[in-house]
């Protein structure tokens, strides 16, 4: 994550938990893959051996080594907390609990995942765009662009969200199908919906099966990302519905995107550009891009606090 290899575990007491995946004695990686543990953790370079809750238990030949205190060397934690089946680590040692950010996450994902606890990963994507990552997160934070950069999506979608939370961590965002989508076994009155979480992740839930796809933007410099998309559904094989919309989604409407997002990045640079203005009613309607305010000021904050 984020470049820092990391390992989540559970313990005999049930606990999750999470650690940098590193030996304390050379920096040697301590797991690979996955699986269980009988006893703890040992490196294989030195033999040196964690407890499951961090600590050392022991270090070879260290009992004649003038004052080696095994306290000082626990593995380094990582804060980890557990929402509706999902896992989320925070590298940031000092972040806020994520009941203070993303309290109603789980409630938004359970009535449309109940059993994600059971999904596996399916397909990985991903795609090179020439945009900063922040361009790509403003064209998710809003439907404003939908009637006219995705004229068949606007065709089948209600004019207004079902159901829409803001809260300082995340935004949630439910649509209802009008109509089917034209050569898609799609029910009229099906939900899309939307998560997007501070500051790169976003997901959707696509009509017509059981699936979760979630969107991360990964900077690679000021005018470039990478977009990855894991795909996860029920274990067994891959619904056929789910195959045909993700195509629709991400072949179609995805690459419609990036054309825009890449068009944005270069009018950026433009001399002949230097302030935009928000389009944010009263009543946070569907084209309402409050969200999209809400994310620039996290920029701001986080900006502010690298100033110190």
């Amino acid at each position: 994550i984020a470049g820092q290899p990391i390992f989540v575990m559970r313990d005999r007491s049930g606990e999750i938990r999470a650690f940098f995946n590193v030996c304390q004695h050379r920096g040697h990686e301590l797991l690979k893959g996955r699986g269980s543990l009988k006893v703890g953790i040992t490196c294989p370079y030195h033999a040196w051996s964690y407890n499951l809750d961090g600590t050392l238990r022991n270090a070879p030949h260290t009992e004649t080594v003038a004052n080696f205190d095994r306290a000082q060397f626990s593995l380094r934690a990582i804060n980890v907390a557990q929402s509706a089946g999902m896992l989320f680590v925070n590298l940031d040692a000092e972040c806020e609990p994520f009941e203070t950010k993303m309290g109603r996450f789980g409630e938004t994902i359970t009535p449309h995942l109940p059993d994600f606890e059971d999904y596996v990963a399916v397909e990985r994507l991903h795609y090179d765009l020439g945009a900063n990552w922040k361009v790509v997160v403003d064209n998710f934070a809003e439907a404003y662009h939908i009637p006219v950069a995705h004229p068949e999506l606007a065709r089948v979608l209600d004019e207004g969200l079902d159901d829409f939370v803001q809260e300082e961590g995340f935004s949630y965002f439910l649509y209802r199908s009008r109509t089917g989508f034209e050569g898609l076994e799609i029910e009229a009155g099906s939900p899309y919906v939307a998560w997007m979480a501070w500051p790169t992740l976003n997901m959707l839930s696509l009509p017509g099966s059981k699936n979760l796809l979630v969107l991360r933007m990964l900077p690679n410099g000021v005018g470039q990302c990478s977009e990855r998309v894991d795909i996860y559904a029920p274990e067994g094989p891959v619904d056929p519905k789910l195959l045909a919309v993700k195509s629709l989604f991400m072949d179609h409407f995805n690459q419609q995107d990036i054309g825009i997002v890449e068009s944005v990045q270069r009018g950026l640079s433009s001399l002949g550009y230097d302030q935009g203005r928000y389009v944010c009613d009263p009543e946070d309607s569907w084209f309402s891009e409050v969200p999209l305010h809400t994310f620039h000021w996290q920029v701001l904050e986080a900006l502010e606090r690298l100033d110190g």
